[in-house]
Order: C-alpha cells, then sequence, then structure tokens
C-alpha cells in the first residue's frame, strides 16, 4: 500500500500543468462558494443580531395576552423576589424593565406616530448597546426628564438637541397623556423601521406619562449565550403563574423575520446548488480530459503486469490527493478575503440604501466567518470530486490493452 501511495504522489507531479489545472477548478470553486454563503450567512446573522440585540432581546416575559394586543392595558407588576431568582441565574445577564406603547409626536407643524419606549437607560445599553447609536447630543440618565428621538424621525419633525418635543397619546384606562419634553440625544438606530418612528424616555418619566404606576409592559432578559435561551425559558416557565404571565425566546418574538430568512436561505441554497452542478461538470470535465489523456500509460502499465484494480487505486488514490489539494488551497485563498470583508463589511449607498431601507434591513453586507461554512463547503466539494472517480475506474475496468497502444 505504501509503494501504491507513493506512485500515485509522483504521478500527480509528473504532468505539472495537468496537476495545477485540476487543483485550480476545485480551488475556485470552493474559493466562490464559501465567499458565496459566508455573504449569505452573514447577512442573516446580521438580521438576528439587529433585531434581538436592537428591540426584543433574548427573552421576555409579558402579561399574558400582551404579544397578540399590545395595549397599554396589558401591562403588569411582578413579585421582586421572582426577578431576585431570575437575577441569580448565571446565565442571565441582566433583567431589563420596560414600558412599550404610541403616541403622536409632533415639533412645530409636523406630526408622526411614534412608538415610545420607556427604559432603564444603563441597563438597556448594557444589552442593546443603545449609547453606541447615539448620533448627536448626551445619552439620557434615569432621572433625567428629557427624551431620545430615532434619527430619521428627527429630521421628518425638524427637531435637534434641545428642542422641544411634544407628545401625546392614550394612557392607563384611558387617562389622558400629554407631555413636553426636551430632546437630549438624536440615535441613528440600525433597524430603519426603529429609526423612522423611536422615542426613548427613563421607564420613570414614561410610567408618570402614561399613568401607569410601577408597572411595565415586558422584562427583557439579557443573555450572553443563544443556546442558553432555551433552557432559561424552561426554567422561568417552571416557576412563574402562566395564568398572568407569558414567557417569550427571542424566536417567538421574530417569526416573521425567521420566515422570511428561511425562504431567502432556501432560494440562496437554490442558488449554491447550480453552483454545485457548474462545479461539478468542471470538475468531471477535467477529470475527463486527464483521463483520456492517460489511455496509452495506463495500457502499457497494464501489459507489463501491473492489475487493473491496483491501477484504478493508483488513479483513486491520485484524484484523493488532487482534491485534497484543492480544498486546502480553495480554503486558503478564500480566507483572506472573507477575514477582509468581515472587519470592512460592503456598506451600500445612493438608491440602494432606499432599497433595503424600504424592506427594512440595515444597508450593509457583513460576512459570516462560522467554521461550518468552511467545512461543509469543503465537504461537498470533495465528495464532488470523489464522484467524478467513476468515470477512470470504469474506463480502466474497460480498458482494451491492444487499442489503448496504438492510440
Amino acid at each position: 500500500m505504501k509503494t501504491i501511495l507513493k506512485i500515485a504522489w509522483r504521478n500527480i507531479w509528473r504532468n505539472k500543468r495537468r496537476t495545477m489545472i485540476t487543483i485550480a477548478s476545485i480551488m475556485f470553486a470552493l474559493f466562490f462558494a464559501i465567499i458565496m454563503r459566508g455573504f449569505q450567512l452573514g447577512s442573516y446573522a446580521k438580521m438576528k443580531e439587529n433585531a434581538i440585540e436592537s428591540y426584543s432581546g433574548y427573552l421576555q416575559i409579558h402579561k399574558k395576552g400582551y404579544w397578540d394586543d399590545k395595549n397599554i392595558n396589558n401591562i403588569f407588576s411582578i413579585d421582586s423576589s421572582v426577578v431576585a431568582k431570575i437575577k441569580s441565574d448565571p446565565r442571565v445577564n441582566e433583567v431589563i424593565p420596560r414600558l412599550e406603547s404610541f403616541a403622536l409626536a409632533s415639533s412645530g407643524e409636523s406630526t408622526r406616530g411614534v412608538a415610545v419606549m420607556g427604559i432603564s437607560p444603563e441597563r438597556e445599553n448594557e444589552m442593546t448597546k443603545i449609547k453606541t447609536y447615539l448620533k448627536e447630543g448626551e445619552f439620557i440618565g434615569d432621572h433625567d426628564k428629557s427624551v431620545m428621538v430615532a434619527a430619521d424621525l428627527a429630521r421628518f419633525l425638524k427637531i435637534n438637541i434641545n428642542d422641544t418635543l411634544v407628545l401625546f397619546s392614550s394612557g392607563y384606562h384611558g387617562t389622558t397623556a400629554a407631555g413636553l419634553y426636551p430632546v437630549k440625544g438624536i440615535l441613528k438606530l440600525p433597524i430603519p423601521e426603529m429609526n423612522r418612528s423611536t422615542v426613548y424616555l427613563p421607564i420613570k418619566v414614561a410610567q408618570n406619562f402614561f399613568g401607569t404606576g410601577n408597572q411595565f409592559t415586558a422584562l427583557s432578559l439579557d443573555i450572553d449565550n443563544l443556546d442558553d435561551v432555551k433552557p432559561v425559558e424552561d426554567q422561568i416557565i417552571s416557576e412563574i403563574d402562566l395564568k398572568k404571565y407569558e414567557v417569550m425566546g427571542w424566536e417567538r418574538m421574530n417569526k416573521e423575520l425567521l420566515q422570511m430568512i428561511e425562504s431567502d436561505n432556501a432560494g440562496g441554497l437554490i442558488m449554491v446548488g447550480i453552483l454545485y452542478m457548474v462545479i461539478a461538470f468542471g470538475i468531471f470535465g477535467t477529470v475527463l480530459m486527464m483521463t483520456n489523456e492517460r489511455i496509452k500509460e495506463f495500457s502499457m502499465m497494464i501489459s507489463i503486469g501491473m492489475q487493473k484494480w491496483k491501477l484504478s487505486l493508483v488513479v483513486v488514490l491520485e484524484l484523493i490527493f488532487l482534491s485534497f489539494l484543492g480544498v486546502i488551497a480553495g480554503i486558503i485563498i478564500s480566507l483572506p478575503v472573507m477575514l477582509y470583508f468581515y472587519y470592512n463589511p460592503i456598506k451600500f449607498s445612493g438608491e440602494m440604501v432606499k432599497m433595503m431601507n424600504d424592506f427594512n434591513f440595515e444597508p450593509v453586507m457583513p460576512v459570516s466567518l462560522d467554521p461550518h461554512i468552511f467545512i461543509t463547503q469543503a465537504i461537498v466539494i470533495f465528495v464532488i470530486s470523489l464522484f467524478a472517480l467513476y468515470y477512470p475506474v470504469l474506463k480502466i475496468s474497460k480498458l482494451n490493452i491492444v487499442k489503448g497502444l496504438r492510440g
């Protein structure tokens, strides 16, 4: 076996041009498959990250029925001992109260319906990193009686730092909610829809505005690892009264996003499948050329006493070596490109920004460095290469030595 391995390795370097053509075909096939899949999965990861970290969080606790009817009357309070027990879980970083509702925001002659989010500023920043989105002004504090406004909303209302924003809404149990608030900060949020219609207040100010007392619409949990979301959800479900409360993970809260990703991913897999078909024909064509060029060589080796099964094994090992070298080369040339776009994601401009904003996507295309991308594509390309082995093995098994020598 050692001798056969040596023969196979030496054979692939006897004709360097043919070897380099074969390796190059596999290398570039793998390169394009990795880049295509990397951008696709990177975009999905960015969408999920924006949804989780900018709004929903990893896990939320609501009053039962709130998610289906997001009404200011569907608010709740929960025993502090339960919150303390949830916080004591090492998988939970923070439990963040929120009060969310809707209002009319006005400045001068401009008015727009907005989402009003009452937050605990510093604790919210621990999860959503909202402070990093601050474009102008200052970040609000727990005791401020001012607001932060999303950038596109501020532009629509023609409002700047230190201007006064008028909010008008229906409060708890139908009370009138109205207030004047100075603008302390302007935020450039990553989700276009939120950037067009969001106002942030300290939660105490929001509770006073809506007249809710110490109640809130949600407790949002900050969890480090996505894999911990389900176990933490199951743990909380076992500890609270499900007749009063509901516990929802990020996947349930972002069903539309996940359905859109699944639909797009199916289309992406079809495109990758077409690429694989092109790759398969390219590899097979290379193997076909390599086999037909060596018919006389194969006939000569069989005529001097080499058994056909051993010759087939040599050819199989040659193609395995070539496939392995092609796969390694493909990963090596794709990795720097992936790293570059990972740290320097493509940022769209012009009409593309408007189009992506209309679909509620951040106008950026990042890339994913998930090791599964490299491993999966390498395995698929390697398997395609191995399927191409069928032709030379069949050709050798049916080889007519006399005709081969004459050829």
